[in-house]
């Protein structure tokens, strides 16, 4: 009978033992299998190097704890949750430990850049790659590399020297320094998120000319959109005259005085906040006072629907009118970031080297269509246990290339998932993580498997003294009440209720119950 795959999520907080908790479960897959060799079917990722060598360090120290028959906390905890005896687990121990350091490189235990670079240099005929490139990690000197390239060119390029010009006179009309250089290496890591990169894609055949004609064309498009507001002012006036009406006649006169300004103002108003007056009158049907004659009151019942429409016809002008004020107010840098994109593509192209940021995009685009089987076919390796730690930190595009693998995984038999995170320690929001993907994964409707998914919670905060926690609770269930996001407010009023251990410290306690202060000496 086939056993079910597994899938589980951990909403692990600070000190909760979370690197434990990864580590009892990754031995329990390897004790609990007959194969020794079952660690070559177990991917485990990090975000970082030194989490990677602690979860390995823990690993190999464990086994080899195990082997020699020490019991501790860890194996004591193993022996209860798996279905075998000391002895048995001291010899896998010792064959495991073996196999593993004997065949060293098929341990994989890494970071999630690392293991995509692996994908990566797997298809690089298939993705049009040179297989010798190189794989730069410091992707900002790049960049400042592409910035100091593209101002160099002031003065020899025309068309470049004016497109900075402008933007460096854009930035001394909004009170900044005209010194470009400092601002378009900060302005430049637009780049490097793989969140708006795939916009610059689209840009990639634009040249400098496509933007000045987009500039032109917006600006003739605003003269006409002013020149349309102020024609909707003067239909307005011709309306009611026509039928008779006075300023006068309506309510306090609001509703001709706005369209009166359009008419020789245009957009020149403060239309925002004058609108609102005018949606309320619509609203309430406020076009005249009590005291005005019948007469005057059907002259102007009849007109209504004109009047709303007007209205309805100067609100659209103004929002197109706004949209084209913002388009043009960013197509100065938009053109610039273009031509800084370009610079970096050509200083790729001639060293060929290629950004470690850019391989998600690459791998989403090409390969992750392709069946499960051939992926692996190609990595040289079929994982069946997926452990992913720091959840709350991966992409959306890492985490839409990691589905298929996991998904065949999980159709088969002892396949398994375990996701670690907290969405409050959310840090690499710069290079794309999504904290919102991991909390909706840890919420019970959200499962992109066909498989069941526990959820866990590691309530227990190990390494803080019981101070330090009762003030992290207090603070943060206090916080989750500022929040209208409903699954980050149960986030930090449920997710952070963590219980205290034994340690008690000499610290100052804040009670925000009774805002007393307790001396703990």
């Amino acid at each position: 009978m086939q056993q079910p795959s597994i899938f589980q999520v951990y909403n692990a907080s600070a000190g909760s033992g979370k690197t434990f908790t990864l580590v009892k479960e990754y031995l329990k897959v390897l004790l609990n299998s007959e194969d020794i060799f079952s660690f070559q079917k177990i991917l485990a990722i990090t975000f970082t190097n030194k989490a990677a060598g602690e979860m390995k360090e823990r690993v190999l120290s464990s086994l080899e704890d195990f082997a020699a028959g020490k019991e501790n906390d860890l194996f004591n905890i193993i022996i209860k949750e798996i279905d075998a005896d000391k002895p048995i687990i001291q010899q896998r121990s010792k064959k495991i430990l073996e196999a593993i350091l004997q065949n060293y490189a098929a341990f994989s235990i890494t970071t999630i850049d690392s293991f995509t670079h692996k994908i990566i240099k797997s298809f690089a005929y298939d993705l049009g790659l040179p297989q010798n490139f190189e794989v730069e990690m410091d992707a900002v000197s790049l960049l400042n590399q592409a910035v100091d390239v593209l101002i160099s060119k002031i003065g020899s390029d025309k068309k470049l020297t004016k497109l900075l010009i402008d933007y460096s006179l854009d930035k001394t009309d909004d009170d900044k320094s005209w010194d470009i250089s400092r601002d378009l290496n900060e302005f430049a890591k637009v780049l490097l998120n793989e969140d708006d990169i795939k916009h610059f894609r689209a840009l990639a055949n634009k040249k400098l000319e496509d933007f000045t004609n987009l500039k032109t064309k917006l600006y003739s498009h605003q003269k006409e959109l002013k020149e349309a507001i102020k024609n909707v002012g003067a239909a307005f006036l011709d309306l009611i005259e026509n039928h008779g009406i006075a300023h006068k006649d309506f309510m306090r006169a609001t509703i001709p005085k706005f369209f009166l300004d359009l008419s020789v103002k245009s957009v020149n108003i403060d239309f925002l906040k004058r609108s609102e007056t005018i949606e309320k009158a619509i609203e309430n049907h406020q076009y005249y006072s009590k005291t005005t004659t019948t007469a005057v009151a059907s002259l102007i019942e009849n007109i209504v629907p004109e009047i709303i429409n007007l209205y309805a016809q100067s609100k659209d002008l103004y929002s197109q009118f706004l949209m084209n004020k913002l388009a043009l107010k960013n197509i100065i840098p938009l053109a610039v970031l273009n031509n800084i994109n370009i610079e970096l593509e050509q200083i790729k192209e001639e060293n060929n080297i290629r950004l470690n940021a850019e391989f998600n995009q690459l791998i989403s685009d090409n390969i992750k269509e392709q069946p499960a089987p051939f992926i692996y076919e190609r990595i040289g390796q079929r994982f069946q246990n997926y452990f992913i730690d720091e959840m709350q930190d991966t992409s959306e595009l890492q985490w839409q290339n990691l589905i298929p693998l996991i998904d065949d995984a999980l159709s088969q038999e002892h396949g398994s998932l375990l996701l670690v995170g907290d969405g409050k320690q959310a840090i690499y929001r710069w290079r794309g993580g999504k904290a919102a993907q991991f909390i909706n994964l840890g919420s019970k409707y959200e499962n992109p498997f066909q498989t069941h998914k526990s959820l866990h919670n590691l309530e227990t905060n190990y390494r803080s003294f019981a101070e330090i926690i009762n003030f992290n609770n207090s603070f943060f269930t206090h916080l989750s009440n500022f929040l209208a996001n409903e699954s980050y407010q149960k986030l930090f009023f449920e997710g952070n209720n963590q219980l205290e251990n034994s340690k008690k410290g000499g610290f100052v306690s804040i009670s925000f119950i009774d805002k007393e202060e307790e001396v703990n000496e």
